[in-house]
């Protein structure tokens, strides 16, 4: 029992001595935080975000803060910073940097110059960086405009960028840098290095984003500057591109009688160039010889001094290209016939054009849009029968007119040149079309006249086109139709390109930037597609618009304006050069 009783005082005293330790302990403790001080917290903390870094400001309201914490990452990172503020809510503001792009929590804390802090003030922020710089889009590029040296950029629709940058090499190898404001529709770079066909730039879109602190940049992007000339940019794609070429008169300038403002029009045709289509008018024919071939040979001269490719246009058409003698007279098959071998002949001795020509359009426009052949004086040669092959909807005509093979065949025995079967809208090879008849007629023909025997080299499509209209069909459908008369082994040529304003209720349209910017698309879908068909020769029907009054006067048909100005059609054909795929027959 004393055992015991001496145990049971002995833990009563040490449990005595515990609990006044820890009433000690408590007391000590209230009394320290009773006794601490909190000074003012940071308020107003905003954060801004900038490239793989960003910016915290917040105000002091007490003055006696000499240092703030920044913590973040769970408070494994921080920095510390000194404060001088000399009144209340004075801004304090650091970069914390550098940081990987992503949001990041940040703790604020205060001191005072005796450790005593503030409570934390939280704040969340985004560093900003290359993932969403890759984000950002550039201010597009409408269009690149280069003549004489420099270049013209047209940017399209403006956004909230801060500036377009643009980089390119001038002609003394110096990289020039350019900016364009916000909202600025153009730039102008000035003496850009050409390259054999293209040069490039690079630009950039600069945004500042709200709340950020550094400018981003979108992706750099290169684009080509086109510099080539049309005949440059065409023979890199192993087409031959040329236009008419007027002989010249008092009103019409051309390469014999040049009226044009210093011979301007002569330049263009050497600069853009690389062979010439001379039009002879056959109503100058005479019956007995001595027919008037004066300006077409000219022409022909002209075209091969300067070019060495001449094309020559036409030999037999309807009755609107011949002379009254002959679409008025009265002739037997036979009479015909020696008319027809006379006509080709005289044509191809004068002047020696039987060696100077590359290219003769020998018949031209012998259909009707419905798929009949056109009522003209050649057809009283007479008929044969169809050898085509073709049946059902396929065969249009059960007969053709004996002129067109003799046509050929009495040019081939005189020419190893090309020779040519030209017409209009005959391209049209869909059921959609006013003229899908015409061009299963017209491929019936061509189909004859192989199958015969007549020598047929090239099918010319005349390409007359009405702004906005595009190729029924699409472009894509013109390709392959360009690609089915290639089967029958013939060259395919645009030969008479222009794209015309029509007129609205019979009054001609005024000439808008709207209009002259679908022209410009127009006639690069349709240079483009037939590149990429596999055309072998482009010829334009013209170098400016009003050259000729009796010819689609104030229509504005051709790339350059009455005062030898480009229009954006210019461009348009460059660009289509340009982008064209090489064809392959593979």
């Amino acid at each position: 029992m004393k055992t015991l009783h001496n145990t049971l005082v002995r833990v009563l005293v040490i449990s005595i001595i515990i609990s006044g330790i820890y009433a000690c302990k408590d007391k000590e403790m209230f009394d320290a935080s009773d006794k601490r001080e909190y000074i003012s917290a940071a308020n107003s903390v905003n954060a801004y975000s900038g490239y793989k870094r960003l910016q915290l400001k917040f105000n002091v309201s007490n003055t006696a803060a000499v240092r703030a914490k920044i913590y973040w990452n769970n408070r494994s990172n921080f920095i510390e910073i000194p404060i001088h503020v000399a009144s209340a809510n004075d801004t304090v503001s650091t970069i914390i940097g550098p940081l990987e792009e992503g949001t990041y929590s940040f703790e604020v804390i205060t001191y005072d110059n005796k450790a005593n802090t503030s409570v934390p003030i939280k704040i969340t922020a985004t560093a900003l960086g290359p993932n969403y710089a890759h984000t950002l889009a550039n201010r597009p590029i409408k269009d690149i405009f280069y003549e004489n040296g420099n270049a013209t950029i047209y940017w399209g629709s403006a956004g909230a960028e801060l500036f377009n940058e643009v980089i390119y090499t001038d002609n003394n190898n110096v990289q020039r840098r350019v900016k364009a404001a916000q909202g600025k529709d153009t730039s102008k770079l000035l003496n850009v290095k050409p390259g054999e066909l293209a040069t490039a730039l690079q630009y950039r879109t600069a945004y500042i984003p709200a709340t950020a602190i550094d400018t981003f940049y979108a992706d750099t992007r290169s684009e080509a500057i086109v510099t080539g000339s049309l005949k440059d940019l065409a023979k890199a794609k192993n087409v031959l591109f040329g236009s008419l070429i007027s002989y010249g008169n008092g009103i019409t300038h051309g390469v014999v009688n040049d009226g044009s403002p210093n011979g301007i029009y002569k330049q263009i045709c050497d600069n853009e160039f690389n062979f010439g289509q001379a039009s002879w008018g056959g109503t100058r024919w005479k019956r007995d010889g001595g027919s008037d071939f004066n300006d077409v040979n000219a022409v022909i001269n002209w075209s091969k001094a300067h070019y060495n490719k001449v094309f020559a246009q036409l030999i037999v058409g309807p009755n609107g290209y011949m002379p009254d003698w002959f679409k008025n007279g009265t002739f037997t098959p036979a009479e015909m016939d020696g008319l027809l071998k006379g006509l080709v002949k005289e044509f191809m001795e004068t002047n020696d054009n039987k060696s100077k020509v590359d290219v003769w359009g020998v018949a031209n426009e012998v259909f009707s849009n419905d798929g009949t052949y056109v009522n003209m004086k050649w057809n009283d040669m007479g008929w044969e029968d169809d050898a085509s092959g073709l049946t059902g909807t396929d065969k249009i005509n059960l007969k053709h007119p004996v002129f067109i093979g003799k046509a050929f065949m009495y040019s081939r025995q005189m020419t190893q040149a090309l020779l040519e079967l030209r017409d209009h809208d005959f391209e049209y090879n869909t059921s959609a079309s006013a003229y899908y008849t015409k061009h299963k007629a017209y491929y019936q023909l061509l189909r004859h006249l192989k199958a015969k025997g007549y020598p047929v080299d090239v099918v010319g499509i005349q390409a007359h086109y009405n702004l906005g209209s595009g190729i029924s069909g699409g472009y894509e459908l013109f390709k392959k139709t360009i690609e089915k008369f290639k089967a029958t082994n013939v060259q395919v040529h645009l030969t008479e390109l222009d794209i015309i304003a029509p007129k609205i209720n019979n009054a001609l349209q005024p000439w808008t930037l709207a209009l002259a910017d679908q022209q410009k698309t127009d006639y690069y879908n349709a240079v483009k597609a037939a590149v990429e068909a596999g055309v072998s020769l482009i010829s334009l029907w013209g170098v400016r618009d009003n050259n000729d009054p009796g010819w689609r006067f104030g229509q504005y048909p051709l790339l350059y304006d009455e005062s030898y100005n480009r229009k954006p059609a210019y461009y348009g054909v460059q660009k289509a050069l340009f982008d064209a795929k090489k064809y392959s027959a593979n």
